[in-house]
């Protein structure tokens, strides 16, 4: 299964590489005031909840499938290897997030600390939700039908956030709910809630795998 994962971090190489320059950028257009951190943290959080799209259809071009399913592995390590190399990166940016938003509250901006480490945990969550719902269905599906799901399922879980957010004002809302754990000194509540929420939606991945492994068991390669 090591060697699966393997497999999917060589093939996203190039695209790797390109992220970190992207990343080299955005963190100078942050240095320079252009977008804020949590901006950033967010942005970077989503990427890398793309990046198992990108690794089905690496795999869909190479023709991989036929050959993954002569090799002595089982199909549940096959798709437990997918799941881990999204864990892989989804806590690597996590580790990003978390220094970033260490290294404002160790300069005094606590605010942009919290925000930071908020919408970097909110991003976090909807990642994994999204993986959640769409790996099953790419095994389903396959990765010719993997982009219209994606944009789906990403669009479904903006629109449900928006219709959540709306009716109780959207982000004043949110702003006033962290005004009042502030002003009640509840700052370790404030801290601990996107911990519990990333938390809450990665537990979504183990029934998810369960499902891939019984839609792929199944599946004619």
């Amino acid at each position: 299964m090591t060697g699966l994962i393997l497999k999917d971090f060589l093939g996203l190489r190039k695209v790797l590489k390109s992220y970190l320059i992207v990343l080299v950028i955005y963190v100078a257009l942050t240095v320079f005031g252009v977008w804020s951190p949590s901006f950033t943290t967010a942005f970077f959080s989503m990427m890398a909840a793309m990046l198992p799209f990108t690794c089905f259809n690496m795999d869909y071009t190479a023709k991989w499938e036929p050959y993954g399913a002569a090799l002595p592995l089982s199909r549940n390590k096959t798709v437990a290897a997918r799941y881990c190399t999204l864990l892989i990166m989804q806590g690597a940016v996590a580790v990003l997030e978390l220094a970033t938003a260490g290294a404002l509250w160790l300069t005094g901006d606590r605010e942009e600390a919290l925000s930071c480490l908020l919408a970097g945990c909110l991003c976090l969550g909807m990642g994994a939700v999204l993986n959640a719902i769409i790996l099953p269905l790419i095994y389903r599906f396959g990765a010719e039908r993997a982009r219209i799901i994606f944009y789906a399922a990403f669009l479904g879980l903006i629109g449900l956030a928006v219709l959540w957010l709306v009716p109780l004002g959207g982000g004043e809302w949110l702003m006033s709910t962290l005004d009042w754990l502030e002003d009640r000194d509840m700052m370790g509540m404030l801290v601990a809630i996107p911990f519990l929420f990333v938390a809450g939606c990665f537990l979504l991945l183990i029934p998810s795998y369960f499902i891939s492994c019984a839609i792929y068991k199944k599946k004619e390669l």
